[in-house]
C-alpha cells in the first residue's frame, strides 16, 4: 500500500498515539534537556539559584540564556521532524499535525516554565522577561513561513549566488495535513549542499552555519569545562551555564539521533548500557592527595594534643577550666555559612575562644564552614586583619558566600558526564573541580592557600581546635573521620574512646589537602561523587557524606570528651584519685542551621 493511500486512511485514537510517541522519540534529545530543566528550575535548589541572579543583577543573562536553550529545543526538534524516515506513521494528517505542534509545545513549555519558577519566588521581572520570550516565539513559529515567502519573492530577482542560497533556504511550505517531509537526510535537513551544488556556486544555507556555531560553542565550554571549571562556573553560573550545554549539546544529540533512528539502533537503551559497563572501570573520583604531604604517623595523637592544651590553659589556681568542644551539623551549604558565622562570632566576642576550644567536629556542610574558621586561624594576624578589617565572623562569611555550584555544574555537565561513557579514568574529577572553588574563594577573601594546604601540618600548632570531620565509610557503614590528630594504638585510654571510630588518614595512607578533607564529609549524594582511594593500584574503598551515618558530629563530640575526662577531672566524675589532675567544666556547643546564636554567652 503506498504511503499516499494510508494517509487518506481515517484518523483513529491508536494513530493518533502512533504518531505523537515516534514525534516524541524523534525529538527525544529535545525533550531529555526540556525535562532536566524542569527539574532544576522547579527544585528548591534552583529557586534558590534564580534568587541569587537577581541579586546579583544577572537577569537579563538568565532570560537571554532560556531564550536560547528554548528556541535550541524547538528547533532541533522542528528540523529532526522535517527528515523523511523509511517507515513514517499510517496516518500522514496525524503525524503532521504532531510534527507540527509538538515541537512548538516543547519551545513553549521551556519559556512557561522559567516563568512559572520566576513567579514562585518572587523574581517579577524575570517572570516578565520569559513571558516576553514566550510571546517573541508564539510569533516566530507561527508566522515566520508566510513572512519568510514573501521575503523570498522579493529576493528572488537576484541573480548572487548568496542570495539564491538564502531564497531557497526561505521557500518552505507550511505543513499541510498531506505535507511529506522536505528533507532525505540529515545533511539535506541543515542546508548543505552536495559536491555538485558546491561547484555550481551554493553555499550552506543559514540554519547549516548556525548549527556548525552552536557545534563549536559547545566545543568552546566542553574545553572551558575541562580545563578551567572554576573560571568558567563563577563566570557563567549554574543556571545559565546549564542553559548554554543544553542549547549547544542538541545539534551533537540531534545528529546521534538521527543516526540510530536510521539504522534502527535503540539509542538510549545503548548509552545506558554503554554506561553501566563502563562504571566497572571509570571511576575518576579518587580522593586527592596533599600536596608535599607530611606522613599521617607524623600526627600527635589525641592524647597528646590534650597534654598541649592542657599547657596552652593552666588556670592560675585550683579553679576548673573551661574545655569546649563544638560539634556542628550538617545541611549542604547554607549549613557551612551558619557554622562559619558562628565559630566566627564566638571567636569575635567570647574570650580566648579558640584557645579553650579542643576540637571542632563536623558532618557535610558543617565540616566545611568549621574546616574554613580553623584555616583562618592560620593566616597571619596582620594580613587577617588588613584583610578582613571587620572581624572573623564577616571574613568567614565572604569566603562561604560566594558561588560554588556555578564550578561543579561545569565540571558535572562537560568532563564527569563524557566520563561515565568513557571505559578508562581520563576526564578530571567534578569532586576536585568544588574543592578548588572553595580554595579559590578563601585564597580571593584572606590572600592565603590554607585551604590548599595540609590537614596533618594543623597538628603542628598547640593551642587551636583540631578538625574532626566526620564522613562514612560507603564499604562498611561505618564513620570515619579526618582529622589532624591520631588514635594512639598503644594507649588504652584511646582506644577505649575512639572504638567505634576510625582514622580516616591512617586508612587511605596519605595526607589530605584542607579542602579535601573537608569534602569528604559533604560528598552528597547526586551533589558530589563518592570519594575512592587505591591500595596498591586497586580500589579499596569509597567515602561519602557523613551525614549517612549521623548528621551531627556528636558521636564523635562525645568519643572526645570522654576521652577528655579520663585524662582531667571532670565535674562529674566523683573520682578522688583524679582530685590531682587539672579540672575541667566541658561545654558542648552544637551548632545546628534550625537553632539561633546561643553559644557566645555560653562559652567563656
Amino acid at each position: 500500500m503506498s504511503q499516499t493511500a494510508i494517509s487518506r486512511s481515517a484518523p483513529t485514537l491508536a494513530a493518533w498515539l502512533h504518531a505523537f510517541t515516534f514525534c516524541l522519540s524523534r525529538s527525544r534529545f529535545s525533550v531529555i534537556v526540556l525535562i532536566a530543566g524542569l527539574a532544576l528550575l522547579l527544585s528548591d535548589q534552583g529557586r534558590d539559584v534564580l534568587t541569587a541572579y537577581a541579586e546579583d543583577n544577572k537577569t537579563a543573562r538568565v532570560a537571554l540564556a532560556a531564550a536560547f536553550w528554548a528556541f535550541s529545543i524547538w528547533g532541533w526538534s522542528r528540523l529532526l521532524l522535517d527528515v523523511r524516515y523509511d517507515e513514517l506513521p499510517s496516518c500522514m494528517s496525524c503525524y503532521n499535525w504532531c510534527r507540527k505542534w509538538l515541537p512548538r509545545l516543547l519551545g513553549a513549555s521551556a519559556f512557561l516554565v522559567v516563568a512559572f519558577s520566576a513567579y514562585q519566588t518572587d523574581q517579577a521581572l524575570l517572570a516578565w522577561w520569559a513571558l516576553g520570550g514566550f510571546a517573541v516565539f508564539l510569533v516566530l513559529v507561527i508566522w515566520r513561513r508566510p513572512a519568510a515567502r514573501k521575503l523570498a519573492s522579493l529576493l528572488s530577482k537576484s541573480s548572487g549566488a548568496s542570495l539564491r542560497t538564502l531564497v531557497r533556504s526561505l521557500e518552505k511550505g507550511d505543513i499541510g495535513p498531506e505535507s511529506e517531509p522536505p528533507y532525505a537526510n540529515f545533511r539535506d535537513m541543515l542546508g548543505i549542499p552536495g559536491r555538485d551544488s558546491r561547484l555550481a556556486g551554493e553555499g550552506w544555507e543559514l540554519r547549516a552555519l548556525i548549527a556548525l556555531a552552536m557545534f563549536l560553542m559547545f566545543l568552546g565550554l566542553a574545553a572551558l569545562g575541562n580545563i578551567v571549571p572554576v573560571w568558567l562556573g563563577n563566570k557563567a553560573g549554574p543556571l545559565i551555564l546549564f542553559f548554554l550545554w543544553g542549547a549547544t549539546w542538541l545539534p551533537l544529540g540531534s545528529w546521534m539521533s538521527y543516526v540510530a533512528d536510521k539504522h534502527g539502533v535503540p539509542l538510549i537503551s545503548l548509552l545506558v548500557v554503554v554506561s553501566l559497563v563502563s562504571s566497572y572501570t571509570n571511576d575518576n573520583h579518587e580522593i586527592r592527595h596533599a600536596e608535599g604531604g607530611k606522613p599521617v604517623d607524623s600526627r600527635p595523637s589525641v592524647t597528646k594534643a590534650l597534654n598541649a592544651w592542657s599547657e596552652a590553659n593552666k588556670p592560675a589556681g585550683n579553679e576548673a577550666t573551661p574545655f569546649v568542644v563544638v560539634a556542628t551539623a550538617g545541611g549542604g551549604i547554607r549549613a557551612a555559612y551558619w557554622t562559619a558565622t558562628v565559630l566566627g562570632d564566638l571567636h569575635d566576642h567570647a574570650d580566648r575562644f579558640p584557645q579553650r576550644t579542643f576540637a571542632l567536629s563536623g558532618v557535610s556542610g558543617g565540616s566545611v564552614g568549621a574546616t574554613v574558621y580553623r584555616a583562618l586561624l592560620d593566616v597571619p594576624p596582620e594580613q587577617l586583619r588588613t584583610r578582613c578589617p571587620k572581624g572573623m565572623m564577616d571574613c568567614a562569611q565572604r569566603i562561604l558566600g560566594n558561588d560554588f555550584l556555578g564550578p561543579l555544574t561545569a565540571a558535572l555537565l562537560y568532563p564527569d558526564l563524557a566520563q561515565r561513557f568513557w571505559p578508562m579514568p581520563m576526564f578530571p574529577d567534578r569532586a576536585a573541580a568544588l574543592e578548588k572553588s572553595w580554595e579559590a574563594s578563601f585564597d580571593e577573601v584572606s590572600g592565603d592557600d590554607r585551604l590548599n594546604g595540609s590537614l596533618v601540618a594543623l597538628g603542628d600548632r598547640a593551642g587551636a581546635p583540631s578538625l574532626f570531620l566526620n564522613a562514612t565509610w560507603s564499604d562498611n557503614g561505618r564513620r570515619i573521620v579526618a582529622s589532624n590528630l591520631r588514635y594512639a594504638k598503644n594507649n588504652q585510654d584511646e582506644t577505649e574512646s575512639f572504638v567505634r571510630s576510625n582514622d580516616e588518614l591512617a586508612v587511605l595512607g596519605y595526607d589530605l589537602r584542607l579542602s579535601t578533607a573537608a569534602h569528604n564529609s559533604a560528598r552528597f549524594p547526586f551533589v558530589s561523587p563518592p570519594g575512592m582511594w587505591k591500595h596498591e593500584g586497586k580500589i579499596a574503598g569509597r567515602l561519602q557524606d557523613g551525614g549517612l551515618f549521623e548528621n551531627y558530629g556528636a558521636e564523635t563530640a562525645l568519643e572526645i570528651l570522654d576521652l577528655a575526662c579520663r585524662r582531667f577531672a571532670c565535674p562529674e566524675a566523683g573520682d578522688k584519685r583524679k582530685r590531682e589532675l587539672q579540672n575541667i567544666i566541658p561545654y558542648f556547643p552544637h551548632i545546628e542551621i534550625r537553632i539561633s546564636l546561643i553559644f557566645a554567652a555560653a562559652v567563656p
